[in-house]
């Protein structure tokens, strides 16, 4: 008797394979970018709302998806992936709430060659993520149907786009700088583009004449920090805030982002625009070149004179920088005299009310004892009427502080050491590779019952409703089982990278103890930031501390697993 196929005994029971098996339906999101603003353009076929309907309607059509959120990047660049909608996206994948993500084209996804190839070929497989780009034709749930060489090819052409784009956008900004041409995205404070040629300076009538006062102050003799006070006093925006109020800025500012500070203003008194002169060119960027942002020697900057009216004139100008050098000599002078020593904690200690950067202050005694001490930059220029409260610190005590703090933390870190010792020379299993590999075992049966459907079937052993009923129950189960496993396996690889993460931090905390001093290298290795609140208060945020503290809970002579 001839061997009848078991897709052909199926038809003859009238069961359509595809139809018997149980159809997944995927969770989708769909994933809209544009690299310029595009301001609600209509009709533009590159436009956001026309991704978004499209893919909307392309979701809507496929049985096998339903729709659960739509992500928008307006305005952000292909060639990396630090873009606001697709990490709010990713986090809801790595959460298992999103299994599909639909694009219109791969460009859309990203135009970086390598990342994006790291994400379609590690990360979403990874995580069980389904990826289709429409009008490219590619679905991963089609494996094997050559899209793999075409998907890699289409990466790289989108790759070398974005370059080329790169260098021609280079080629053209460095000629418009040549020209004396205005290409910033946020004209000087005190200036705004002109509404005739956005290329062009003129003078803003609300700025520019706080920007008058800021250099007639300083050439009066008066300092940075009483500048910065007085302009505070008078309630004058600081240029954070102006530019958000003036829709140059999306993000609002607050607490003391929108006040003045020191910084701000030596930028103002020391910029060449201000008596009429374009100066640009101070950073560099080249995606074609693989250069990030740099900062570029002042002789190299492209300076072109008399492209604008100038707000303060030349000598008054010429006068405030004498005073900034005069000032920077006194400084090298005094440093000199009584030496600076090496400020461990530098960026380390942070106000815990305004969150802005201590900063570090020198005190010489009569006898020429020198002593140093945090406080509040906010606080300090303001004198506490706006931004912040008083906040003050003397460095000998941080320094106390946080050593007694590393002593505490290197004994618990060596008693759990010792905990972690002994229950792998036990060699138990935590509880999480027991779970793991009673889910694998789970998985092996379902597979061999589910195989044994069909044989019952054609052996007159299941009726055509039993079997289909079984089917799905058992297709339901593997689903399940298949789910239960990549979590587990997820967990386990988050417990080996936060085993890791406390491996590196107790050998950190080791070396610290044979050090006699804490040293800047051991500050920064070990401390994420010193939050000061009020006088001498201190709370010290451990780097690596979550993990430590997880290890610490979670460890039971070895036994208690993962969690």
């Amino acid at each position: 008797m001839a061997r009848v196929s078991r897709k052909a005994a199926l038809e003859e029971h009238g069961i359509n394979c595809l139809a018997a098996a149980t159809e997944k339906v995927y969770h989708a999101a769909a994933y809209v970018r544009l690299s310029v603003e595009d301001n609600g353009r209509a009709g533009d076929k590159e436009s956001i709302a026309t991704q978004q309907y499209m893919l909307e309607k392309y979701i809507e059509l496929q049985p096998d998806m339903k729709l659960l959120a739509v992500y928008c990047d307006n305005g952000e660049t292909g060639t990396d992936f630090a873009r606001p909608g697709f990490e709010q996206m990713m986090e809801r994948v790595r959460n298992r709430e999103i299994d599909c993500i639909v694009v219109k084209d791969l460009s859309r996804f990203g135009r970086n060659y390598v990342e994006a190839g790291y994400y379609l070929e590690k990360i979403f497989p990874y995580l069980g993520v389904r990826f289709v780009a429409v009008n490219d034709g590619y679905d991963t749930l089609r494996d094997g149907d050559g899209n793999e060489m075409v998907l890699s090819l289409k990466n790289l052409v989108n790759d070398l786009y974005a370059k080329d784009i790169s260098n021609k956008i280079i080629s053209s900004f460095h000629t418009k700088r040549k020209n004396g041409e205005f290409i910033g995205t946020f004209p000087p404070y005190g200036y705004m583009k002109s509404p005739e040629d956005k290329h062009k300076l003129i003078e803003d009538p609300e700025t520019a004449a706080v920007v008058r006062d800021i250099f007639q102050w300083r050439k009066e003799g008066m300092g940075i920090g009483q500048i910065v006070r007085k302009l505070n006093e008078k309630g004058i925006p600081g240029p954070v805030l102006y530019y958000y109020i003036k829709g140059y800025a999306q993000k609002e500012p607050v607490g003391a982002g929108r006040l003045w500070k020191e910084p701000g203003v030596r930028r103002i008194l020391g910029n060449p625009v201000y008596v009429g002169h374009m100066v640009q060119g101070r950073t560099r960027k080249s995606l074609s070149r693989g250069i990030p942002k740099e900062n570029i020697p002042s002789d190299e900057w492209i300076v072109v004179e008399h492209t604008h009216a100038p707000i303060v004139d030349q000598e008054t100008f010429t006068r405030v920088q004498e005073i900034a050098e005069e000032c920077c000599r006194q400084s090298r002078a005094m440093s000199g005299r009584h030496g600076t020593a090496e400020n461990i904690f530098k960026g380390l200690l942070v106000c815990s009310e305004c969150g802005g950067k201590m900063a570090r202050r020198k005190n010489v005694s009569t006898k020429g004892i020198v002593k140093y001490a945090f406080v509040c930059k906010v606080y300090q220029q303001n004198r506490g009427r706006q931004g912040c409260t008083k906040k003050y610190v003397r460095e000998q005590d941080v320094q106390e502080a946080v050593w007694e703090s590393l002593r505490l933390q290197a004994e618990m870190a060596s008693g759990l050491e010792k905990v972690l010792q002994r229950g792998k020379g036990g060699g138990q299993e935590t509880e999480l590779e027991y779970r793991i590999n009673s889910t694998q075992q789970k998985i092996r049966h379902n597979t061999v019952l589910r195989s044994t459907l069909y044989e019952s079937l054609c052996d007159g052993t299941l009726t055509k409703a039993e079997y289909q009923g079984m089917k799905v129950e058992y297709d339901r189960k593997a689903m399940e089982l298949e789910g239960e496993l990549n979590r587990l396996q997820e967990e386990r690889h988050e417990y080996n990278e936060r085993l890791s993460s406390w491996k590196k931090w107790l050998a950190a905390l080791k070396e610290s103890q044979a050090e006699k001093n804490i040293t800047r290298e051991m500050a920064l290795e070990l401390i994420q930031s010193i939050q000061v609140s009020g006088y001498n208060d201190l709370e010290i945020i451990w780097n690596f501390a979550d993990e430590f503290a997880h290890m610490a809970e979670t460890t039971d002579c070895g036994r208690k697993g993962a969690r």
